[in-house]
């Protein structure tokens, strides 16, 4: 699963961009996001998602989680079933959005914390979202891990390239075909900074 990620603007550029492009689209969200200082993003956290208006990108501050009928809220869904849930079906086909980090912590069994990202580029991570109660909240799309995660966590995010990005958002039958994408291998740091072994092996 994906439950705490990273977003920080003074790493990259693009993420600065997004942060700019949902601010000038939700001006009154401005003194609400602080994950450009904090970096951290955590459950019910509203953050900066890509969606699509007709075939044009554009940012939006959504809030991280639906939620669930016990209460709680989801804040993952799968990619293998994303198309058959009731509570994800509609959502995939019309509602799709790319959440961008600058990587995404794991724990492992025995409660290690691990970092995961992309060398020199950031993360776009698969995503779709609904409207509650007149809010737009999303969930990050999880598939089977690969080789740099699988001996941490049994799933991990459906990481699009940068080029994905507009088919996922814009297309249905492309985003329909990217739901089965292995991800890129990744770089992983373990929590006390020193990088672990199994690091794009």
């Amino acid at each position: 699963m994906c439950g705490r990620y990273r977003f920080s603007t003074d790493q990259y550029r693009e993420l600065q961009q997004i942060v700019r492009a949902a601010l000038r689209g939700e001006s009154r969200e401005k003194e609400e996001f602080s994950a450009p200082v904090a970096g951290d993003v955590a459950p019910a956290a509203r953050a900066p998602v890509l969606i699509a208006r007709g075939q044009k990108v554009t940012a939006r501050f959504q809030q991280w989680g639906i939620p669930g009928k016990n209460g709680g809220l989801v804040i993952n869904a799968r990619a293998e079933t994303v198309c058959e849930k009731p509570m994800f079906r509609s959502s995939m086909a019309g509602r799709r959005c790319v959440i961008p980090a600058s990587g995404y912590y794991e724990w492992d069994a025995a409660r290690h914390k691990y970092f995961f990202q992309l060398p020199d580029n950031p993360l776009y991570m698969a995503g779709i979202y609904d409207n509650v109660e007149g809010q737009d909240r999303f969930v990050v799309l999880t598939t089977a891990p690969n080789k740099t995660v699988q001996d941490i966590h049994d799933r991990m995010p459906l990481i699009l390239t940068h080029d994905q990005v507009r088919p996922w958002l814009t297309d249905t039958q492309a985003a329909l075909a990217l739901l089965d994408r292995v991800p890129p291998n990744l770089r992983r740091e373990c929590e006390d900074g020193q990088m672990s072994l199994g690091d794009f092996l």
